[in-house]
């Protein structure tokens, strides 16, 4: 019989101890430190207790810093607005004498008039790596960084009140890794966060507790996780969740290296094991919700920058095998136990190969796999039969790897 079908054809292209999660400040109480290089200030030396009972915004500077510059005047008025209850602070890490002469330089750029600047802070303000604005509570405990931008009066005030504020914080964190993907650095701590991910895991040992998840079924619309082999990964990918049904015979592989997708033949079972084992991968992905429709198509598309083959579904016409019922009763099972999903067809001493009472989408499962023995041709399901049935086929039939034989075998289901 001459149809049509879906064939997936794949071909070569280009080959194109985790620390513990912990700020480095917020959360933490400062010491009193003590400042000598003051400007802008009633006393010689600066101490952080002098603002007792006061909340401290920490503003972090540069000269090269224009933005920060053309923020003296907000942070002055803030002062004033709120003089009873906070305290600014300027620091910046040059010293107070080259200070001096980048503002008489400068002289048509704002100076801070009651916010005290501390000086030559360099080592302090490479630690802080210029996080930006540090707010205090009374106690000196740090507990966040932000933006200039988030140093309106309407913040502060509700800093000040315990009332809890909207904008994103910004913090700093040690022990960052940067040699490690952002998504494994800290024991995952950014997972949370990321909006989107694909990756391939490449098992160096055996795992076969990993199960593939299907998106909305096992697990959420947009996240995906399949195992397989690559050429599995392949199938998988483009079926788009049983879009289409791929079988060996309507897949295709042109690449020079074909033991990427296939264990060598005629090889042990030992070898087939091992080669199976190293050729295994997990692809994982999740995509925003809004663009859960397209997790596969994002897998379509990574498959070729990791195996280095492209792949289509393309709508040919070919030769095939159509699987037809002679007699709709003959096949059908009425008594039988109920099969058990590990199963396999039964093999007794007479060399008969025996599917009792299986459902018929695995009978006809295990006659496409004899038949592709047999012939590269593929067979179409045309049972239009759910139900349990009964097949027995002789060993040699199979062993012969005659499409003649297969056929009268067939023909013969009771």
């Amino acid at each position: 019989m001459h149809l049509r079908l879906f064939y997936l054809l794949i071909v070569a292209s280009m080959s194109v101890h985790c620390a513990k999660s912990q700020s480095v400040y917020p959360g933490d109480k400062w010491p009193d430190l003590e400042f000598k290089e003051v400007m802008n200030y009633d006393r010689p030396t600066l101490r952080l207790s002098d603002f007792k009972g006061k909340a401290l915004l920490v503003s972090l500077w540069a000269h090269f810093c224009l933005p920060c510059i053309e923020a003296f005047p907000l942070l002055d008025s803030m002062q004033e607005r709120f003089k009873d209850r906070l305290q600014v602070i300027l620091i910046n890490p040059e010293t107070a004498d080259s200070t001096r002469k980048f503002f008489k330089r400068k002289n048509k750029f704002p100076r801070p008039k009651i916010v005290p600047m501390v000086t030559g802070e360099k080592a302090l303000t490479r630690k802080l790596k210029r996080l930006g604005e540090l707010w205090f509570d009374t106690a000196r405990v740090f507990k966040f960084a932000s933006e200039l931008e988030n140093i309106t009066e309407e913040n502060i005030q509700k800093f000040l009140t315990g009332i809890p504020l909207s904008f994103k914080k910004r913090i700093q964190f040690t022990g960052f890794d940067s040699s490690t993907p952002l998504i494994a650095e800290g024991c995952g701590r950014w997972l949370d966060s990321i909006g989107s991910y694909a990756y391939f895991f490449h098992h160096p040992f055996e795992i076969p507790q990993i199960e593939n998840t299907e998106p909305g079924k096992d697990s959420p619309s947009n996240q995906l996780r399949l195992t397989s082999t690559i050429l599995g990964l392949y199938r998988l990918a483009f079926n788009e969740k049983d879009k289409y049904d791929f079988m060996d015979a309507t897949t295709e592989v042109r690449v020079k290296d074909s033991s990427l997708f296939f264990s060598p033949r005629g090889g042990d079972k030992e070898t087939y094991v091992n080669w199976f084992n190293e050729h295994i991968y997990t692809y994982d992905s999740r995509v925003p919700l809004p663009l859960a429709g397209r997790i596969y198509q994002l897998m379509q598309q990574s498959l070729p920058f990791r195996f280095g083959a492209k792949a289509e579904v393309q709508f040919l016409e070919r030769d095939c095998w159509v699987l037809e019922a002679l007699d709709s009763l003959v096949f059908i099972s009425r008594n039988g136990t109920p099969y058990n999903s590990k199963g396999r067809p039964i093999k007794s001493p007479d060399s008969l190969i025996r599917m009792q009472h299986w459902p018929a989408d695995e009978v006809f499962s295990t006659i496409r796999k004899y038949s592709l023995m047999c012939s590269p041709q593929p067979v179409i399901n045309r049972l239009g039969y759910s139900g349990p049935m009964n097949f027995i086929i002789h060993a040699s039939v199979i062993a012969s790897r005659r499409m003649d034989l297969f056929r009268e075998a067939l023909k013969k289901m009771d």
